[in-house]
């Protein structure tokens, strides 16, 4: 395993980030800023970022607020702000890519995203995409727009009952749960629908950094997310230039095993986006975390490598 260095990025609120950097390269040709999901850390992808310092990449990210090591007080797993929580995960990854921009001014920046992180980065690039040069949406999703307007209204309400910390546990038992429903004959652990890999399920069970519901108002704030990267006229925010790059497993129960994905590609094409698919067979969510993980990793490095 190669060595990763550990810091904290102090931002503008005076809150630290906790980041990570793979950076064992001898002659870079690009930076990857890696986003990750929900209720896990970016650590959970050491593996990948290796991969990608062994390619020419460095490897920079961030365990968001509410997430892994940024997170000093258990209370606050799950938890991002009162208000605005959303938007201030997003304005966080602008200060990492200037950082990166500082640190590399001559480098191509791409950007990897999945499942929440995928949601962050679809945000990012209707912001910042002329920041990028490519990004990978993984594990990805399309909701509906009333489905989401009725579940941040009971996130609101949960939040102002109970307060902004508390963990939403009715909320998990609608949204997170149901996605282990097809996989409950393989066991009842509920980490069965993140990889068919048994090692992995049991390894994120054991993990002391990730967590399995979110607050209720880091419900409201992921839901509020969702309402903005589904409308129309913000992704057409996003840089018509950007080259982007949808993958998912067929088993993965986030984007309905595979129907979401697609219905997300289409609605890029139709807005004029160069966007690009592919669904791997017998997969579920985390696609870089499968036995077969290398074609996965292959295919990431080859639309980096043809768009920097």
């Amino acid at each position: 395993m190669e060595k990763v260095k550990e810091f904290e990025l102090k931002l503008r609120d005076g809150k630290d980030l906790h980041m990570y950097e793979w950076l064992n390269v001898e002659n870079p040709k690009g930076v990857l800023q890696l986003v990750h999901g929900s209720c896990e850390h970016a650590l959970r992808y050491q593996d990948f970022a290796n991969f990608l310092n062994k390619n020419g990449y460095l490897v920079i990210a961030n365990d968001h607020r509410g997430h892994g090591k940024t997170v000093k007080n258990k209370e606050d797993f799950g938890y991002f702000a009162d208000e605005n929580g959303w938007q201030i995960l997003v304005d966080d990854l602008y200060e990492v890519n200037k950082y990166i921009q500082e640190k590399y001014p001559h480098l191509p920046i791409v950007m990897f995203g999945h499942s929440m992180g995928s949601f962050l980065a679809r945000h990012y690039a209707i912001e910042h995409g002329d920041t990028l040069k490519a990004v990978v949406f993984c594990g990805t999703a399309h909701y509906g727009t009333s489905t989401l307007k009725f579940a941040r209204r009971v996130a609101a309400r949960h939040q102002k009952k109970y307060g902004p910390k508390v963990l939403d546990k009715f909320i998990h038992k609608h949204s997170y749960a149901p996605l282990n429903k097809k996989f409950r004959k393989e066991g009842n652990t509920g980490a069965e629908w993140i990889s068919s890999d048994k090692d992995v399920q049991q390894g994120f069970l054991k993990d002391p950094l990730t967590f399995p519901v979110f607050t209720t108002s880091g419900y409201k704030d992921l839901f509020s997310g969702l309402m903005y990267i589904e409308n129309k006229d913000n992704i057409q925010k996003t840089p018509k230039q950007l080259p982007i790059l949808f993958l998912s497993g067929k088993n993965d129960p986030v984007g309905k095993f595979g129907k979401m994905v697609i219905k997300t590609h289409k609605n890029y094409l139709k807005y004029g986006y160069r966007a690009d698919i592919k669904l791997y067979n017998e997969m579920r969510h985390e696609i870089l975390n499968e036995k077969n993980k290398g074609e996965v990793y292959q295919d990431i490095l080859a639309f980096y490598n043809s768009n920097i």
